[in-house]
């Protein structure tokens, strides 16, 4: 052990223990557990994972419906219900029926009528087709072992011309490298509009096609068939 130092150890444990916890999130549901969800409240816990800046990111307005995957108790969701205002509405989807409690239990506190959720697995959830006009996963993507289903549910429920955001940041354990969001995205339908940020702190946002054509197969595809 000589020359190893406190730091260096703790680093290497950091380091193994994040390669574990992918490695067993790509096999099971392993989100951030409900007893740890008053941590996602704290005005520092905001500051540092720039909720206001990926709010800007994703670009909501007045009026429009949005549903985000995996809310916690609404540290995005519950601003972005006050920016789509009484005229819209905001979803919360969680596979923990305690995440679901605490966000509709912070919504009421907030006096935020338009909000609700909906406790169900993102991969099987069942969502009014082509009625959201915005689907958004903040560092939720990684905690969902079924990624692609899970992003052809929101395909689904987005209304032709609706946006798909998702946010990563690292060293989140479950991170999602740009690339692979990209990839994950477009294999779902999705057509990439932007990226702002950089390679480890990132909003990418993409738009469902207004009208695609369907192959023989069925398998539905652009129209100018790619």
């Amino acid at each position: 052990m000589s020359g190893w130092t406190l730091a260096t150890i703790a680093l290497v444990l950091f380091v193994a223990a994040n390669v574990v916890w992918r490695w067993l999130s790509r096999r099971y549901q392993l989100p951030c557990p409900a007893w740890l969800g008053w941590g996602l409240e704290n005005p520092l816990v905001v500051w540092v994972l720039r909720t206001r800046v990926t709010l800007e990111r994703i670009g909501l307005v007045a009026g429009q419906r949005i549903v985000e995957i995996g809310p916690g108790p609404g540290r995005l969701l519950l601003p972005a219900a006050g920016i789509v205002g009484p005229g819209g509405e905001a979803v919360g989807v969680d596979v923990q029926p305690q995440m679901i409690e605490q966000l509709e239990t912070n919504a009421a506190r907030a006096g935020l009528n338009n909000v609700r959720g909906v406790v169900a697995d993102a991969a099987t959830v069942d969502l009014p087709r082509e009625s959201f006009d915005v689907a958004v996963l903040a560092l939720a993507l990684g905690e969902i072992p079924k990624r692609e289903d899970a992003l052809a549910r929101c395909h689904d429920c987005l209304k032709p011309g609706g946006r798909l955001s998702i946010t990563e940041y690292f060293p989140d354990p479950h991170f999602v490298p740009r690339g692979r969001v990209q990839r994950l995205a477009e294999a779902a339908g999705f057509d990439h509009i932007e990226t702002r940020g950089n390679a480890l702190q990132f909003t990418a946002n993409f738009v469902k096609p207004s009208s695609r054509a369907p192959s023989v197969s069925g398998v539905l595809t652009h129209p100018n068939g790619s």
